[in-house]
């Protein structure tokens, strides 16, 4: 195998071979190379290779999903581009980047990743869209089709199956559209209801239940039932994504799903090598900085976004003693300055608050030789990713409580967060608290907010997933003005396109990039300017 690879088998690694080959989204053969991303060559025929298939499957899922969690940080307004080097990683890139995944600390190359993944593990034209042109050989079409494996095949065939599922999911939430093996555009909630439509697959395979591989997630149908509520709440269907949350929570109220890390390329932590470590990217505060003149109307609200940008901001965060975490203009709390002094100590502003340790950053210098905050919430580069979190389903429960009018509700379910992350609860029969039993937009807020700090820089990309959920409330750029160190223009994006070859190769898009980011409502295209 022409590439190696680790991932977490309990308290030990398994090497692995990585199977990197040449990719198709459209062609009759593995080895034809028109649309590009990563697939096999010749070493999948035997099904002696099933195991290692779907375990490359695997890694190749989590490699493309850590490198999108660099330009999360971008989207989720944490870092700005300082370093030349890195110059294109946090400016709101509106295509999706392709490349082999983390071959430098510095890459975001993603979809090869995230799409070889899921050509790997299927890739026929029956399981995917009426109009996909895949040859069937990926190692879940080989079991069923091709091998006999019993049980063992159908172990596998859950976990691939689990996998494609949520390489489909990936691409509802954050691409405007997508063609699967040659197929016709794709709509968001199209992809996520054949991401469904897997987990459905991944199911009936499940038999008695089992813990998935390499400590990813200790039940698959926990796992599974988490997705759905994921691409439920995707969709807007917050009643569906609280039923699953709740499910999942009654089964194991700690659930965590993991994406696993390791020391080495395409295993390590990119946010902690990257952002952390060589830091080639600068932390932002409030956003008082983007000029009035620069500015067109929101295309969610048509109004102009403020002065200083709401939900924004991530130095040295705080919470009233009531736990508001809110000021007006919906800008956050903060217990200092976003200042040091000369001995490097925040310079407190005695507004009565403290500090909020979930949004965790240090002083140092960055690429480039200034010195700037940076986020510290991974400590090494073998901190595995959460990929589906308890908390996150916790937030959907507070999401369908807000939208069934149980303000309470809502409440006591942050405060559960709060109080598990050792931070100040909302208190009861405060002045805050008041307020939000009063409002439903104001407890959609402090939702906004508590979402930003319970997912900074976790680079699982949940806060930009729900900032376009929440398109009439958050700031994008939509390709103007500039980053504010060096000047970067920003590109724009809101959802991602698909790359532009993949536009240009296949004859079942009609228009070719005309067609670019034409499948989500306005309020969630990119400005697409390349």
């Amino acid at each position: 195998m022409p590439n190696m690879i680790l991932l977490k088998n309990g308290g030990r690694s398994l090497a692995l071979g990585l199977i990197l080959g040449v990719s198709v989204s459209g062609c009759d053969s593995l080895l034809e190379v028109e649309l590009p991303h990563i697939l096999t060559d010749a070493a999948i025929e035997g099904e002696g290779t099933a195991e290692l298939q779907v375990n490359s499957g695997i890694a190749l899922f989590e490699c493309g999903f850590n490198a999108f969690g660099l330009i999360a940080l971008g989207a989720e307004d944490v870092m700005e581009s300082v370093a030349g080097v890195a110059g294109g990683m946090h400016r709101y890139d509106e295509g999706a980047d392709t490349g082999t995944c983390d071959t430098v600390p510095n890459s975001d190359a993603w979809w090869d990743g995230v799409m070889g993944s899921r050509a790997l593990l299927s890739n026929s034209d029956s399981r995917f869209h009426a109009t996909s042109e895949g040859s069937g050989t990926g190692v879940y079409d080989r079991i069923q089709d091709d091998w006999s494996l019993g049980a063992e095949g159908e172990r596998l065939s859950a976990i691939a199956a689990i996998y494609v599922a949520a390489a489909l999911t990936h691409f509802g939430e954050f691409l405007c559209e997508t063609a699967v093996d040659g197929s016709v555009l794709i709509a968001p909630n199209d992809m996520l209801a054949m991401s469904d439509a897997w987990i459905t697959r991944a199911e009936g395979h499940v038999g008695a239940d089992f813990a998935m591989p390499f400590g990813v997630a200790s039940s698959i149908s926990n796992m599974a039932t988490a997705m759905r509520a994921r691409n439920a709440w995707a969709r807007d269907d917050f009643a569906a994504a609280n039923g699953f949350a709740t499910t999942v929570l009654a089964a194991d109220p700690a659930f965590n799903a993991w994406i696993t890390r390791e020391a080495g390329e395409t295993r390590r932590n990119k946010i902690f090598v990257a952002v952390t470590d060589v830091s080639y990217s600068g932390g932002l505060g409030v956003n008082d900085w983007w000029q009035s003149a620069l500015r067109a109307p929101n295309p969610a609200t048509g109004m102009l976004y403020p002065d200083v940008i709401p939900f924004t901001g991530y130095f040295f965060m705080g919470i009233m003693p009531d736990g508001r975490t809110l000021e007006a203009g919906q800008l956050p709390v903060v217990w200092a300055d976003e200042v040091r002094d000369g001995a490097g100590d925040p310079v407190p502003n005695g507004n009565g608050s403290v500090p909020d340790t979930r949004v965790p950053h240090i002083f140092k210098t960055i690429q480039g030789s200034s010195v700037r905050e940076v986020p510290a919430n991974y400590s090494a580069e073998t901190d595995d990713i959460p990929y589906i979190s308890w908390r996150e389903l916790r937030l959907m429960q507070a999401d369908f409580q807000r939208s069934t009018g149980d303000l309470a509700g809502a409440i006591a379910t942050v405060n559960m967060l709060r109080t598990a992350a050792g931070v100040t609860p909302i208190a009861g029969g405060g002045a805050y608290e008041t307020t939000l039993l009063g409002s439903a937009a104001e407890v959609r807020y402090m939702l906004m907010e508590e979402r930003r700090r319970e997912f900074y820089a976790e680079g699982a990309a949940r806060y930009w997933a729900t900032k376009i959920r929440n398109t009439d409330l958050a700031w994008f750029p939509r390709g103007q003005g500039a980053t504010p160190d060096q000047g970067y223009n920003y590109e724009g994006a809101v959802r991602q396109h698909m790359p532009n070859n993949e536009f240009d190769s296949n004859p079942n898009i009609t228009n070719g990039r005309a067609d670019r980011a034409t499948l989500c409502p306005v309020a969630e295209r990119p400005a697409v300017t390349t």
